[in-house]
């Protein structure tokens, strides 16, 4: 007996390995065990005859049963227990072969509505009824039984259950007595298989489905991964691109620890500071924005060094090591003459570079034909309000950049010279000629000119530059000039 116990446990633990849970996912499940018939049952007082060890079965029988589930906890079951019962052990040895087959309707109560359907306590009732072998006589017989499966792995486990055969004859034995039914009594091993629903056809059960109306793979418990990176689209932030679990299945091609969505050198390892870029020279400045990359330097110059810190870029300074300003290239301009120390003649003395930096008590021809332009340049652009001397504020720009240019030429004197046209009295064209001569005359003396730089005079309509017959003549007759002495 104890090496047949072996071998079942032996079979139980084989079978346990390819089996699955029995409900409307896994509908099917074996049992194979050991029973014992209760046939004192019927005597007179029952409940102290049926508990006195004396009246125990001790000879079990082989027992096994299969059942199929079909929906909502019920399952239809097969039953076969073959083997010896006795009447009355040690007292008359009433006894015999015992065969009973029934076919019953199961009832588990984990069924996903009173308990879980995974619930490793599965209690269950049975009823039904077949036909038996008992003292020598054939019968039928009616039973209701109550039982529990506990499931030691997912797809293995234990089964008890006792069960009443009530059998509507009597049984003509030695000792008569009415003989109604007994009690039967089986354990023993329990495993539970076969594949059933499974909505998205992707081999995965329903119930162990995570994903059950979407096809997926069994190894991600029949999710999707659409980009096949071990992460299931549901919770991949990346679900079309391969990643890494520890990015939610986000890449991070370069291996900095960012991910290729927020890193702006996503093939170049580098630095959270700076978003995922390198930083060869370690100044703080991504390669890709420094443009000496491989030299540490200032971020205001782009990565560049600026090793007088005069704010020029040492490859744009001519001398990078002694600070100036930006105007003389970075060298030093002691005089403030926009001529770098290097290249002036008079450096503590403000000059003009047509004279290398030293002061010039007049122009040479070709310099002052350029002054001579910009200023009429400038004089080209100013305007005064109809029939008045006040000067239009558009034009204040344009007499600015006269003041710029006698600023830089301290030598130079401008005559501020007044035109109108034919227009009205001449005495009132000469007066209004000359007011507006002297209004330029203020501004510039007002911005910092020298009055004894310059000279004003109207002339009214006698310089003409154009015919005064025509609206377009007239326009250009009503002027200003600035000219050099």
């Amino acid at each position: 007996m104890n090496k047949r116990i072996l071998f079942l446990a032996f079979f139980a633990l084989l079978t346990s390995r390819i089996t699955f849970a029995q409900n409307g996912t896994y509908p099917w499940m074996v049992a194979y065990g050991l029973s014992g018939a209760q046939l004192t049952i019927g005597d007179d007082k029952f409940y102290k005859e049926y508990f006195r060890a004396k009246n125990w079965n001790i000879v079990p029988s082989l027992h096994f049963k299969a059942s199929r589930h079909v929906g909502y906890g019920f399952s239809p079951q097969a039953t076969l227990s073959v083997g010896y019962a006795e009447r009355r052990p040690q007292i008359d040895n009433t006894g015999g072969a015992f065969v009973d087959f029934d076919l019953n309707i199961k009832y588990s109560f984990a069924n996903g509505y009173i308990l879980k359907e995974k619930c490793f306590f599965d209690p269950y009732i049975v009823i039904g009824g077949g036909v038996n072998y008992v003292l020598g006589k054939v019968g039928g017989d009616v039973d209701l039984g109550l039982g529990t499966n506990i499931w030691i792995f997912k797809n293995f486990g234990v089964f008890i259950q006792a069960s009443y055969n009530y059998v509507p004859h009597k049984f003509d034995v030695a000792n008569p007595q009415d003989f109604r039914g007994y009690m039967h009594h089986t354990m023993g091993f329990v495993t539970r298989f076969g594949q059933g629903k499974d909505r998205d056809k992707d081999g995965v059960a329903d119930i162990d489905d995570k994903c059950p109306d979407v096809p997926g793979l069994k190894e991600l418990s029949g999710c999707p991964d659409t980009d096949g990176d071990g992460i299931t689209d549901a919770i991949d932030l990346c679900p079309l691109v391969p990643g890494l679990a520890a990015f939610a299945g986000c890449p991070d091609t370069d291996g900095d620890g960012i991910i290729d969505s927020q890193d702006k050198c996503p093939t170049e390892a580098g630095t959270k500071e700076l978003n995922g870029c390198p930083d060869k020279d370690g100044d703080g400045v991504a390669d890709k924005d420094d443009v000496c990359p491989t030299v540490k330097g200032v971020a205001s110059l782009r990565g560049c060094p600026d090793s007088d810190g005069d704010g020029l870029a040492d490859k744009d300074d001519k001398c990078p090591n002694e600070k100036g300003p930006m105007v003389s290239n970075g060298c030093p301009d002691s005089d403030g003459d926009g001529i770098s120390d290097n290249e002036d003649k008079c450096p503590t003395v403000p000059g003009i570079a047509a004279n290398n930096g030293c002061p010039a008590t007049d122009l040479a021809p070709e310099v002052k034909t350029e002054v001579q332009n910009k200023l009429n340049f400038a004089a080209k652009n100013i305007e005064f309000e109809t029939g008045s001397d006040r000067i239009r504020t558009t034009s204040f720009k344009d007499l600015d950049n006269v003041v710029a240019i006698m600023n830089q030429y301290k030598d130079l004197k401008v005559n501020i010279d007044g035109h109108t046209d034919n227009v009205g009295k001449e005495s009132a064209n000469v007066d209004l000629s000359m007011r507006r001569a002297i209004a330029v005359n203020d501004y510039l003396v007002k911005k910092g000119i020298n009055q004894n730089r310059l000279a004003a005079s109207g002339f009214g309509p006698s310089k003409p530059v154009a015919t005064n017959n025509t609206a377009e003549g007239r326009q250009k007759n009503r002027r200003v000039e600035l000219n050099i002495k």
